[in-house]
């Protein structure tokens, strides 16, 4: 990739104070902490959002797309560190956020006019949205409350100079997390990853291998993106202990974890792996968070029907999707004449439409996203940091890391998945574990910030 060059930079107008940088060409005004997002690249800029000294004039903020990445920091929500020209739709789509000069009335609708800056607005609210009846729980009064506290311009966040190539090693870097491979869970304390605390299974004994009953069930816990299954189902242990206890009762301690890649390979992969190590006969029950619920779909798909049909594999047809073919033809070849039952499964939050953030607007997603495994307690892996800075600095194209692929609506596997609809119901129970965020307004906010990723 070139380096932009200034006419290529975006200008930030932002009602605010600038805070002094160590390093920084800025000073003068209070010293800035050190980034809030996990303390990667090099903070260069820093603006306090309306605090102004002795009604000065606003602070502008230049960030060069290629280069660097601009963070916003949503008071008692989300910081969202994008690439630059995500951070100027994002705001220009914003009410008030308009081109410099235009007046506060103005929206996304004149910002073509000086694409290269734009006014920040201190109040974050959708330009001529009514909350109360897009967003559940939401009020139009409430939603206005939603304040920017902060924003900073960061850069040195990518060494390697061919986007592509930096975002196929942070995705390595990311999946070194797990080593990929099936594992026995216990009922006991669950504190710890299982790569170098857990020894794989090449093959997971058929029930009746220890003397009890021959036709029993097993569970296999399938994580989600960025994640290994500790991070997931970790809290699982910590606060329903009697709960874990009971589920391995109920299972006669046949319950197991999948650790697998979730970027660097597709949902194909991944079952196929889970498929190899499963018994003959096997009667199986899934438990599934995020993506794992594609690799239990495409599981209960082959092994419900293991002759592939011809025309519904058509979306394979590009070469670049030929290696997810040979993955889906190797495990329908695997499973053939096994009888592996796939009985029940459990889907909390599944891409099973795929997902539009993760095509077009990777870096707000990928953000709220590390904002929400935080909320809900699941360890947040430096990597994963790493990962959000290289998408943000470079606007990675998905494309080149074939599990994020997967999400995409235009995916060849979630366009398979649906072909395959139309031969009718699968064998086994399918339970939908289904939420929804209401109350507040950063939780209203970010709930359109997501449904509208795509469209700004």
């Amino acid at each position: 990739m070139s380096e932009a060059t200034p006419s290529d930079a975006i200008t930030f107008i932002v009602p605010g104070q600038s805070l002094a940088v160590t390093g920084a060409t800025r000073s003068g005004g209070p010293a800035a902490q050190a980034p809030a997002f996990g303390g990667i690249g090099t903070l260069t800029q820093r603006v306090q959002v309306g605090a102004r000294r002795g009604g000065g004039e606003s602070v502008r903020l230049t960030a060069r797309p290629g280069l660097d990445a601009v963070v916003l920091h949503i008071t008692n929500g989300p910081s969202l560190m994008l690439h630059p020209e995500t951070a100027r739709e994002l705001l220009m789509a914003q009410a008030g956020g308009a081109p410099a000069g235009a007046s506060r009335g103005q929206g996304a609708a004149e910002a073509a006019a000086s694409p290269n800056e734009v006014a920040v607005p201190a109040q974050l609210a959708w330009q001529g949205a009514d909350p109360a009846g897009a967003v559940r729980g939401a009020t139009r009064g409430r939603f206005g409350e939603v304040l920017l506290s902060a924003i900073d311009v960061v850069t040195g966040l990518v060494k390697a100079p061919a986007a592509k190539m930096a975002a196929v090693k942070i995705g390595e870097h990311v999946d070194s997390q797990v080593d990929p491979g099936v594992y026995l869970l216990s009922a006991e304390a669950f504190g710890a990853p299982l790569k170098g605390t857990a020894t794989k299974l090449e093959r997971i004994k058929p029930a009746g291998a220890g003397g009890k009953a021959g036709d029993a069930p097993l569970l296999v816990l399938l994580h989600g993106t960025f994640s290994e299954t500790q991070g997931t189902f970790g809290k699982l242990w910590k606060e329903h202990p009697q709960k874990v206890r009971e589920l391995f009762a109920r299972y006669d301690n046949r319950v197991y974890g999948l650790d697998h890649p979730t970027l660097t390979a597709s949902p194909i992969d991944n079952a196929l792996m889970l498929a190899k190590a499963l018994p003959n006969g096997a009667r199986v029950h899934l438990l599934t968070h995020s993506r794992g619920g594609l690799v239990a779909e495409v599981l209960a798909r082959v092994c419900g029907r293991a002759a592939l049909d011809p025309q519904a594999l058509a979306p394979f047809k590009d070469a670049k999707y030929k290696p997810q073919l040979d993955a889906l033809r190797e495990l329908a070849a695997n499973v053939q004449g096994r009888d592996i039952r796939i009985e029940r499964v459990v889907r909390v939050a599944c891409p099973a439409r795929g997902t539009l953030l993760a095509s077009k607007r990777m870096d707000a997603y990928v953000s709220v996203l590390k904002w929400s495994l935080e909320l809900a307690g699941i360890p947040v892996a430096p990597a994963i940091v790493d990962f959000i800075g290289e998408v943000a600095s470079q606007r990675t194209d998905p494309n080149v890391m074939p599990g994020m692929e997967a999400m995409t609506p235009d995916s060849a596997l979630v366009q398979w998945l649906h072909a395959a609809d139309a031969a009718g119901p699968l064998p086994g129970q399918l339970r939908v574990v289904a939420g929804d965020i209401q109350g507040d307004s950063i939780m209203s906010w970010v709930k359109t910030l997501l449904a509208d990723a795509f469209y700004w």
